[in-house]
């Protein structure tokens, strides 16, 4: 990760190769950059034909005979809240990274709780993937930019809320290697080895086998696989001994063929990151922990890979859940419902959680819906969908909630079992997906899914996260369980 300092102001200037400086819009510079404008020089740079407005997307580095002077859009100071400054700082990120900048040094006339926020966003910009993928490097890829020193009036407090941000940058950062491993690489097996390094963290990890535990759902989805499904447990004890967890639910198809229902080839390499909601919620386990959050959490994560073979669940089978709920598997490319159907009745019935609120990759339709920008939010439960709003709201991962309602459910009806897993016909299918997984959640458990299949990937550059994996819920949950606590 990006290595970031504070350090008090100076009035001669940190000594760097690169400098930056603050710029309000209309061309006002904060009190650093004024000091750099001794000789006219910030003057003449804005006077220049550009698009550099101070807006908070506004990066115009300029070179000097003294080295690079890199001016900042820093928007208005009004509007200057926690996640304007993660995107200034994010963009500031991504135009330095392969500047040939090794050390930047930033005046920007922040208190300290407000630059460890830029710094934050420069950190969950800087995660790219491993270059362990490639046989040798690419010169056109290479990032020169690794130290950030930020200058505030007091280090030590920016320090502390910065140590508290970095977890979750760190845990984005993990969350997203698991998602851009390859196949041949992650598998059921292998994943469960790599939550394995929560413990360090004093994580208590568990597996449990779906054939031993009536997670027959589960254990359907991925017994076509040549690796055996599992369910892992991430327990994170913070809180009092008697006090109900919080806990999320992942997906974690760890690659999703369609299993007898094949998908067709177009892009189905992309189904590598069928277990982005897995490892969202592991990656929220992992940074509650690392901050030593004081509240108890559980990641249960339903991992499977979904394959064909002569042992692959076909369509047409009917499976008891772990609820006692008999399903009729009616498409297996329906596969994550059912995995998370169990995850979920698993989870109500041995946890007693506080509330549940489960990520997957489900739906193409949420995406149809919502496009690739908000993740679809479905509950019954008002007070949790405004918490999950508004903490979506304040950490750049935006939810919309979309209707729970039972106006489709003869869709789910089956003639041979209790439910079917989907249907095709006249029905919105992310609705028809939220609904089947309700049935094994009990009533008096606050319960959330979020479907994130239009943003667990991005397809081009952000502010806070490059083409590629984003790890979207990490943050969102971590904020969800601090507005929680504070509550």
């Amino acid at each position: 990760m990006l290595t970031i300092r504070f350090v008090p102001p100076a009035d001669d200037g940190l000594a760097s190769e690169a400098l930056a400086v603050g710029v309000a819009p209309g061309g006002e510079l904060l009190p650093a950059a004024r000091a750099a404008d001794a000789g006219g020089l910030v003057t003449r740079a804005l006077a220049g034909r550009h698009r550099f407005d101070g807006d908070e997307d506004d990066v115009l580095p300029v070179l000097t005979a003294s080295g690079w002077l890199v001016l900042v859009g820093m928007g208005a100071a009004e509007e200057r809240d926690a996640r304007r400054l993660r995107r200034i700082g994010g963009n500031l990120f991504a135009e330095l990274a392969d500047s040939g900048i090794i050390c930047l040094d930033l005046r920007l006339d922040l208190a300290p709780e407000s630059a460890a926020e830029l710094a934050y966003g420069m950190c969950l910009r800087a995660w790219r993937p491993a270059a362990r993928y490639r046989s040798k490097p690419d010169p056109d890829e290479e990032w020169s930019l690794v130290e950030a020193v930020l200058a505030t009036a007091d280090p030590a407090a920016a320090q502390v809320r910065f140590d508290q941000l970095a977890a979750v940058a760190v845990a984005s950062a993990w969350a997203r290697d698991l998602v851009v491993a390859p196949a041949n690489e992650l598998n059921p097996d292998s994943f469960c080895r790599r939550l394995d390094s929560l413990a360090d963290l004093g994580v208590r990890v568990e597996q449990v086998d779906p054939r031993q535990t009536g997670l027959n759902l589960l254990q359907a989805v991925g017994q076509g696989s040549a690796v055996a499904p599992r369910l892992a447990l991430l327990r994170w004890q913070g809180g009092r001994p008697d006090e109900p967890p919080v806990v999320f639910v992942g997906k974690g198809i760890t690659f999703d063929t369609g299993g007898i229902d094949i998908k067709p080839r177009e892009d189905m390499e992309e189904m590598k990151g069928d277990m982005a909601g897995a490892a969202a919620a592991a990656g929220a386990i992992h940074a509650l922990a690392a901050r030593r959050a004081p509240i108890n959490a559980v990641g249960v994560l339903a991992i499977a890979e979904n394959m064909p073979s002569g042992r692959a669940a076909r369509p047409g089978d009917v499976v008891k859940s772990y609820a006692g709920i008999t399903v009729e598997i009616v498409d297996t490319d329906a596969e994550g419902r059912l995995a998370l159907a169990d995850a979920l009745a698993f989870a109500a019935a041995t946890l007693r959680p506080a509330l549940m609120v489960d990520l997957a990759t489900l739906t193409g339709a949420v995406e149809v819906s919502l496009g690739r920008h908000r993740a679809g939010l479905f509950t019954a439960d008002d007070a949790l969908a405004k918490a999950l709003f508004s903490a979506g709201e304040a950490e750049d991962e935006p939810v919309w909630r979309l209707p729970l309602t039972d106006a489709y459910d003869e869709a789910l009806e089956s003639a041979a079992a209790d439910l079917r897993n989907c249907t095709w016909e006249h029905s919105p299918d992310a609705l028809n997906a939220a609904r089947f997984l309700q049935h094994f959640v009990p009533h008096e458990v606050p319960w959330a899914h979020l479907d994130i299949a239009g943003v667990s990937e991005a397809e081009e550059d952000g502010p806070l996260a490059a083409e590629g994996p984003t790890g979207f819920g990490i943050r969102l949950l971590v904020h969800l369980v601090e507005d929680r606590r504070a509550g």
